[in-house]
C-alpha cells in the first residue's frame, strides 16, 4: 500500500548526449564518468525548496515538488530555479574545459554534453521500499516518456500542458506541439529554449 497520494511537479534534468560521449570515450572511461558525475553534482547543488530529489538515475536528476502550503510559498521562484541548472550547468563545463589540461577523448569533448529539462504536473503515489521512498503513477510514467520526444534540439525545457499552468519560465516560447505514446495518447506539450539559446528561441518559427 502507498504511503500517501500527492499533487505534484515532477521534472527529469538530463544530461544530452550522455550515451554517445560514453561510448566514444570507452577508453577513458574514469574520466567519463568523473565528468558526469561532476556535472550531476553541479545540478543537485541547484536543488532547493520546493523541489526535492527523488532519484538519480544515470545521466539524469529527477525531482519532485509536492503542491502543498510549502509549494504555495516557494512557487514563484520555481521557473527561475529551473533556469539556475542551465546556468550552473553550462558555467560547469566552460570550467571543465578551460581548467583540463588532459588530452584524453572524454576531456576534450566535455563542451558537447548539453542540458535537457522535462516538466509534468499530476499526481502520484508515494512507497517506502528498503528505507527508500519510491513514487510510482501514470503521471511518473508520462515525465519518464517525454525523454524521447520529437523536439530536435539537444538543450531545452519541455512542459506539458498541466506544467504550463505551475511554472511560468521568463523564457520565449519556442514551439507549441504535442507527443504521442503508447497507451498514453496525446500529451499536449511546450517547449523552451535554454536560457544559453534564448535570442534563438524569440526568432524560431513556432511548430503547431
Amino acid at each position: 500500500m502507498p504511503l500517501r497520494e500527492e499533487k505534484v511537479i515532477l521534472l527529469i534534468a538530463d544530461i544530452s548526449g550522455y550515451t554517445d560521449f560514453m561510448l566514444a570515450n570507452e577508453k577513458s572511461l574514469e574520466h567519463s564518468h568523473r565528468i558526469i558525475s561532476e556535472l550531476l553534482e553541479t545540478i543537485l547543488d541547484e536543488v532547493a525548496l520546493p523541489l526535492t530529489l527523488a532519484k538519480l538515475e544515470g545521466d539524469a536528476v529527477f525531482l519532485y515538488a509536492v503542491k502543498d502550503e510549502q509549494f504555495a510559498a516557494h512557487a514563484d521562484d520555481l521557473g527561475a530555479r529551473v533556469l539556475r541548472f542551465f546556468h550552473a550547468f553550462s558555467n560547469k563545463v566552460a570550467e571543465l574545459t578551460l581548467s583540463s589540461f588532459c588530452k584524453c577523448g572524454a576531456c576534450t569533448n566535455v563542451e558537447k554534453l548539453e542540458l535537457k529539462v522535462v516538466v509534468h504536473s499530476g499526481r502520484c503515489a508515494f512507497y517506502e521500499i528498503a528505507n527508500l521512498t519510491e513514487l510510482s503513477g501514470v503521471d511518473v510514467i508520462v515525465v519518464h516518456r517525454l525523454l524521447k520526444n520529437s523536439v530536435g534540439l539537444s538543450e531545452y525545457v519541455l512542459l506539458t500542458e498541466a506544467a504550463q499552468q505551475d511554472l511560468r519560465l521568463p523564457l520565449a516560447l519556442f514551439a507549441k506541439g504535442e507527443e504521442v505514446y503508447d497507451g498514453i495518447g496525446s500529451v499536449p506539450t511546450y517547449t523552451y529554449s535554454s536560457p544559453e539559446k534564448a535570442p534563438e528561441a524569440r526568432t524560431a518559427p513556432a511548430r503547431i
